[in-house]
């Protein structure tokens, strides 16, 4: 169960929102963190479109990225929603973080684009302009 991702890099390498892809689509499109290709979900009937991760093209990276391995939490809730409304995936959660292994703070999901993973990564990073949405990480 993969999270909906709502941006995209698209096939020249420039970021992109879901509803952009609608009206300018491109072939490809890949993860922002991690760099994984993702399948593109134009929902025009509903005009909500999202990207999703596809298992066949995950990069090594990939396997940490917090919208391939949603935190357990979001995983349990969802689950229970999906008995009320079936399609429901999990919501990825931006927040001020600390990765321990390499002492980076950074504000975002659960990954920290030095490591290349989110398995040290802890919500609270230490620096206060962090804590304001403010930083280098903002995706």
């Amino acid at each position: 169960m993969y999270a909906k991702s709502f941006i995209a890099f698209d096939g020249n390498g420039r970021l992109t929102g879901a509803r952009t892809a609608q009206t300018a689509p491109y072939d490809r499109y890949t993860c922002h963190l991690c760099g994984s290709a993702l399948r593109y979900h134009p929902q025009y009937d509903t005009e909500r479109p999202w990207f999703e991760h596809t298992d066949d093209g995950l990069t090594e990276h990939g396997q940490q990225c917090p919208y391939v391995r949603p935190e357990r939490r979001e995983i349990q809730l969802i689950k229970r929603l999906q008995q009320f409304v079936p399609d429901a995936l999990p919501v990825v959660r931006k927040a001020s973080r600390h990765c321990r292994q390499c002492h980076h703070d950074y504000y975002g999901e659960r990954y920290c684009t030095h490591c290349h993973t989110g398995h040290f990564s802890e919500e609270g990073g230490q620096n206060e302009r962090y804590k304001n949405g403010a930083g280098d990480h903002a995706g």
